[in-house]
């Protein structure tokens, strides 16, 4: 009798001790514009998982257990920071974002209008991220095919890198349509996801 109240407690410790692994972390928005959010994408890289956000509303994700994940969000009306623990654990669970204004202006040629043939040739820059310690000169290249640079922020999320690299590859297939391959030779940098 005592070997199966033993079994027994052994097994519900044991059960307790799975079931404690998991963590729930709170994300919570400081929204610093006058804008409500109406649409945005929050993400854990690790975990390959995207949650569709609608509104300011804080809100609770469980994680398999303890220990160093990437969180961000994205939203096409806001720039946003992602605030969180090196670690998260069951007392360092809160991840914050902050929503900023957007710049008015993009130097950048604009995604949604990438669709568009006629605005390809206009205005048309490849985008690099990172920090520019050793500023590129891309006037030559950008007299000869008419495409720039502009650089941003060091710091990717992976649907931003997403978005850059797709930019990026529109970018080459108007200088190929219109260079044909002699333009990369001239490529003063190579920007994300194209290939020298």
């Amino acid at each position: 009798m005592k070997k199966l109240f033993f079994i027994i407690v052994l097994l519900f410790a044991i059960n307790l001790k799975a079931e404690s692994k998991e963590v729930i972390a709170e994300v919570i928005f400081e929204n610093k514009t006058d804008l409500p959010i109406s649409s945005g994408t929050f993400f854990i890289t690790e975990l390959d998982k995207e949650i569709k956000i609608t509104s300011a509303e804080s809100f609770k994700i469980t994680l398999p257990e303890k220990g160093k994940y990437q969180f961000g969000f994205y939203s096409e009306d806001f720039t946003s920071y992602t605030y969180y623990p090196a670690r998260i654990t069951s007392k360092k669970n809160i991840i914050t974002i902050r929503l900023e204004q957007k710049p008015t202006t993009e130097t950048a040629l604009n995604y949604r209008n990438l669709a568009n043939p006629e605005d390809l040739g206009v205005g048309m820059n490849f985008i690099y991220n990172g920090l520019n310690n050793n500023p590129i000169d891309f006037s030559k290249f950008t007299e000869a095919y008419g495409v720039g640079m502009v650089t941003k922020n060091c710091v990717v999320d992976p649907i931003t890198m997403k978005r850059v690299t797709a930019h990026n590859q529109k970018v080459v297939e108007y200088l190929i349509e219109n260079f044909g391959e002699e333009w990369r030779d001239s490529l003063p940098a190579t920007p994300f996801g194209i290939k020298k």
